[in-house]
């Protein structure tokens, strides 16, 4: 469809400011007047619209010169495609006639060879046939002869429809006499079955009856194991209890023994110091620590017993010695660790800062 041409809005914007401009300045105007402005509007408004028909006619032949132009070019694109296909159909025609004629010339060639084949092959063929008409009347001489045969094979074919009749009165009978069998075959089969039945009831009943026994029994059993089993689990947890009780016994005379020996080597620790030093300790000037004189006599004197050793030197006689000295030694570990003690509070009561 060709678009709509657009619409002049400036004479119909200039006639309505006219006719407004009028009725603005009259303001008595004649209903000629109001006539004659009537028919101008009206003419205005077909002048509009036969301008834009006249715009929009134009719009269309120009769009119809296009699109005739455009079929001018196509035609001359197709006429000159038709020519060049027409040219080369006329070659093509050509060059099929020359093939056409080469076929031909060969076509003919193979006939020619195909009748000479075939006058061959049609020689071979009459030459068979006469053989086969010679062993035709050969044949038919020897059929003359079989006559004899043939009366006999009449015979043999009559005797055979006899035997068939007595094999379908077999077959019949056969069939009555295997109903039969298969009838008395399923009534055996089901007493058979009957018979397996209740065999098999009875023999789930006495089944049953053993596996209920066995049951019980294998129960019984079941709790006369465990009744032993639980009395040798207490058994063994007594023991072990016992056990733990023993270890924990071991355990304290292990940590009794070990004090011991820690006191022992503590006490030949001192002894060797003391004979070491000559029982004289070095005091520096900034030292706090001071003693008596007293003390200081006991400490220089080289018969100095182990009562008197102070208590920096051994720090680990305080309460681990009582415990340490208990089993076999306990009397001499007590006298020496009441020595000790003894010496060590006389040498606190000497010392002064």
């Amino acid at each position: 469809m060709a678009p709509k041409g657009k619409k002049p809005k400036g004479k119909k914007g200039k006639a309505k400011n006219a006719a407004k401009g009028l009725i603005s300045t009259l303001p008595y105007v004649s209903e000629k007047e109001k006539y004659l402005q009537k028919e101008y509007a009206i003419l205005t408004e077909h002048v509009r619209t036969y301008t834009e028909r006249v715009q929009h006619f134009q719009w269309e032949n120009n769009f119809l010169d296009k699109e005739a132009q455009q079929i001018r070019d196509t035609s001359k694109v197709y006429l000159s495609y038709l020519t060049r296909r027409t040219i080369r159909c006329q070659n093509a025609i050509i060059s099929l006639n020359d093939q056409n004629r080469a076929d031909l010339a060969e076509i003919r060639k193979q006939k020619e060879e195909l009748i000479s084949q075939y006058t061959e092959k049609e020689k071979e063929v009459r030459h068979e046939l006469m053989e086969m008409e010679t062993q035709l009347s050969l044949i038919n001489k020897e059929c003359e002869a079989l006559h004899l045969w043939q009366e006999l094979q009449t015979e043999q074919l009559k005797r055979i429809r006899e035997l068939e009749k007595e094999l379908l009165v077999m077959k019949v009978q056969h069939t009555e006499h295997m109903h039969k069998v298969k009838s008395e075959f399923l009534q055996l089969t089901a007493e058979y079955e009957m018979e397996s039945q209740q065999k098999l009831q009875s023999l789930a009943k006495l089944a049953e009856k053993e596996a209920v026994r066995s049951l019980i029994q294998h129960t019984k059993q079941v709790k006369a194991d465990n009744r032993r089993l639980n009395h040798n689990l207490l058994g063994l947890i007594k023991q072990a209890q016992v056990l733990k009780a023993f270890l924990f016994q071991l355990r304290e005379q292990q940590h009794q023994l070990l004090q011991e020996h820690q006191y022992r080597q503590d006490l030949v620790r001192t002894r060797s110091w003391l004979r070491h030093e000559g029982a004289r300790p070095i005091i520096t000037l900034g030292s706090p620590f001071r003693c008596s004189p007293s003390a200081r006599s006991r400490l220089i004197s080289p018969q100095v017993t182990i009562a008197q050793i102070p208590a920096q030197s051994c720090p680990t006689r305080g309460t681990t010695t009582t415990d340490a000295l208990k089993g076999k030694n306990s009397d001499s570990a007590a006298q020496v660790y009441g020595t000790s003690s003894l010496g060590i509070r006389r040498e606190k009561e000497g010392c002064c800062h």
